[in-house]
């Protein structure tokens, strides 16, 4: 059932590179998106380069088998790379070399380039930018961190780079950094819990937005341009989207 968020943010057609950012606002938890996405670049055979600060392997893993795919079979035969941030952090120190990100995005890159000597795609997935602050990193190192993401990924034809943002209050540096990466996005998905707290019905409110059309044509419908409202709901295997008001 993750078709729905695939159609949504238009991954199954073939366009230009791209920046999605995905928002967790109010505490809420978002993470089905990347499992959605992560399904269906394997459907795809599309290599992932998959950074971790987040959830684990294993999480991924345990929802990937509920919804029909088993991500640790394509991490062992190489079309995913898991490279969790903490690892290679503790890599870097017992090589004593600085733990600086620049230092981190090194060896990203060799691992994207390596992915493309088999794969003619190569997607990058951030889980978690803002654990990057917890690692005492500045707004300044992130945010070039996360630019060299952009340009490492820009001009190969239908792949994209997601991030995945927890946004804490609008004074933490968290939301600070997720606007900046909305400023460069193509798409962008909000997600907020219910105000009106648990229900049995739906789980939250996601919000798409497509400022990166502007880009694409001049002549494009305005209607294009209009964020998408949905309340969603998730399941064992996967999420169901509905329009306002239908529930």
């Amino acid at each position: 059932m993750a078709s729905d968020i695939i159609s949504s943010l238009h991954l199954d057609k073939n366009t230009t590179s791209r920046v999605i950012v995905a928002k967790e606002i109010n505490g809420c938890d978002s993470s089905f998106i990347t499992s959605c996405i992560l399904g269906n670049c394997i459907k795809s055979k599309q290599a992932v380069l998959f950074i971790a600060t987040h959830n684990s392997l294993l999480h991924y893993q345990n929802v990937g088998l509920k919804m029909n795919y088993n991500l640790q079979k394509h991490v062992d035969a190489g079309l995913v790379h898991f490279l969790k941030l903490d690892e290679e952090l503790v890599n870097l120190l017992m090589a004593n070399e600085e733990k600086s990100l620049e230092n981190i995005f090194t060896s990203i890159n060799q691992i994207v380039q390596t992915l493309k000597l088999n794969n003619n795609v190569v997607h990058i997935i951030l889980d978690g930018v803002s654990h990057l602050f917890d690692m005492q990193y500045t707004l300044r190192n992130v945010n070039k961190f996360c630019n060299q993401l952009i340009q490492l990924n820009r001009g190969n034809i239908a792949s994209f780079v997601l991030f995945h943002c927890n946004v804490a209050h609008e004074e933490d540096v968290t939301h600070v950094m997720a606007n900046l990466l909305c400023h460069t996005a193509h798409t962008i998905l909000e997600v907020r819990n219910l105000l009106s707290g648990l229900s049995a019905d739906v789980s939250g409110h996601l919000t798409i937005k497509y400022p990166g059309h502007k880009f694409e044509d001049e002549h494009i419908n305005t209607i294009d341009m209009k964020p998408s409202r949905y309340l969603f709901k998730l399941f064992d295997r996967g999420v169901k989207l509905f329009a306002p008001g239908t529930v």
